[in-house]
C-alpha cells in the first residue's frame, strides 16, 4: 500500500469533497473520480489498482474490477471494442430465429456474439446468469460486477432486446417443458406461450447443445472454451450448419426371411469373389436391420407423448389448487 499511498490519498480528498465515503466506494464513485481527474491510460490504471488495493486489504469488494471501465481505462481497448461490437452484431443479425434447429443455434450464439463484442471476457459469459440481464427500453443492461449496457447499432440493424428475448424465451421454455420435440415445434412456427408472468428461476445465459437441438437438464453452463470456440467459428465464417434429424423410411423385411450367411474362413490365398462375397454379405445385413431406426423412431415418439401426457396431467394438478 506504500508505493499507492500518493494515488489513494488523492482519491480520498476527492471523496471528502465531494461528501461521499471513499471506503468502500461504489463503481460509480470510481468512474465519477477517474473522469474529474483525466490523466493518461497508466496513470489512470495505476488509481485504480490503488482503489481496488485499499477495498481489498479492508475485506471489501473492488469497485476497479467491474468490466465497464476497462475501456474507458485504456483508449486502445475501447477503440477495439467498438470494432468488435460492431463486427459481433453484423454476424448476429444475419442469424437464424425461427423455422430449424440451426434457429436455435442462431438464438444462443446472436447472444454470445453481443455479450462478447460489448466487451465480456468468456469466462465472465460462462458465469452470467440469467437475473443479472435486464432491459432498459431499447437497450440491455448487464449488472453485477459489469454494468454495461448494449445499446442498438444504427448500421447493422440488430435490435439487442429482440435477440436477448427470444433466447430468453428458448430458456424459460426449455426450463418448464424439457421436451426437444415440443421445442422443435414452437421454434418452427414461432408459437412460444407468453411466460412474463412466471417467476423467474435464474440459471445460466450461455448453455450448450448438442448437433440433435437437446438443451442438457438441469441448465448447465458453456465453459469458457466452448463460448470461445463458437464466437470463433461464426468469426472466421466457418460455423457448422446444424440440421434436424431425419427419419429414414426403410422397407420392412420379415426377420425370418432373411437368410444371414456367415462368412467362411478363408485361405490367404483370395479367389476373385472374395471382395464380391463379402459386398453381398453386407447387403444382406443391411436389409436385416433396416427396421432398427424405425423402431427407434417409435421408441422415441412415444417417450415424447407420455412426457406430454404427464405435462398435461401436472397443469390439471396446478389449476385444481
Amino acid at each position: 500500500m506504500t508505493s499507492y499511498r500518493y494515488q489513494w490519498a488523492l482519491f480520498a480528498d476527492w471523496c471528502a469533497a465531494a461528501d461521499t465515503s471513499p471506503l468502500p466506494a461504489t463503481p460509480i464513485t470510481l468512474a465519477q473520480f477517474l473522469d474529474e481527474n483525466p490523466a493518461g491510460d497508466t496513470v489512470q490504471l495505476r488509481r485504480v489498482s490503488a482503489i481496488n488495493r485499499a477495498h481489498l486489504d479492508a475485506g471489501h469488494p473492488a469497485p476497479g474490477q467491474t468490466t465497464s471501465l476497462r475501456p474507458a481505462l485504456d483508449s486502445a481497448r475501447s477503440d477495439r471494442t467498438t470494432r468488435r461490437a460492431a463486427q459481433y452484431q453484423a454476424i448476429a443479425a444475419e442469424l437464424p430465429t425461427e423455422g430449424s434447429t440451426a434457429a436455435l443455434f442462431g438464438r444462443r450464439d446472436a447472444v454470445l456474439l453481443l455479450l462478447a463484442g460489448a466487451g465480456l471476457s468468456y469466462n465472465a459469459i460462462a458465469e452470467l446468469d440469467t437475473g443479472d440481464v435486464s432491459v432498459d427500453g431499447e437497450s440491455i443492461w448487464i449488472g453485477g460486477r459489469h454494468r454495461i449496457r448494449i445499446d442498438p447499432h444504427e448500421f447493422t440493424g440488430l435490435q439487442p432486446v429482440e435477440g436477448w428475448e427470444r433466447w430468453l424465451t428458448v430458456l424459460r421454455f426449455s426450463d418448464r417443458h424439457p421436451s426437444t420435440t415440443l421445442l422443435a415445434e414452437h421454434l418452427q412456427r414461432n408459437t412460444f406461450p407468453d411466460m412474463t408472468a412466471l417467476p423467474h428461476r435464474g440459471g445460466p445465459v450461455a448453455v450448450p447443445i448438442d448437433r440433435w437441438g437437446h438443451l442438457p437438464l438441469p441448465a448447465a453452463p458453456m465453459t469458457a472454451a466452448e463460448i470461445g470456440s463458437v464466437i470463433a467459428a461464426h468469426r472466421t465464417g466457418l460455423s457448422p450448419l446444424h440440421t434436424p434429424r431425419r427419419r429414414i423410411c426403410r422397407p420392412r423385411v420379415d426377420a425370418e426371411q432373411v437368410d444371414i450367411v456367415r462368412s467362411e474362413p478363408s485361405s490367404v490365398e483370395l479367389d476373385s469373389g472374395y471382395y464380391r462375397a463379402g459386398v453381398d454379405a453386407r447387403r444382406r445385413a443391411h436389409i436385416a436391420l433396416a427396421e432398427v431406426p424405425g423402431m427407434v423412431d417409435d421408441v422415441g415418439d412415444r417417450i415424447e407423448q407420455l412426457l406430454r401426457r404427464t405435462l398435461d396431467l401436472l397443469d390439471d394438478d396446478t389449476s385444481l389448487r
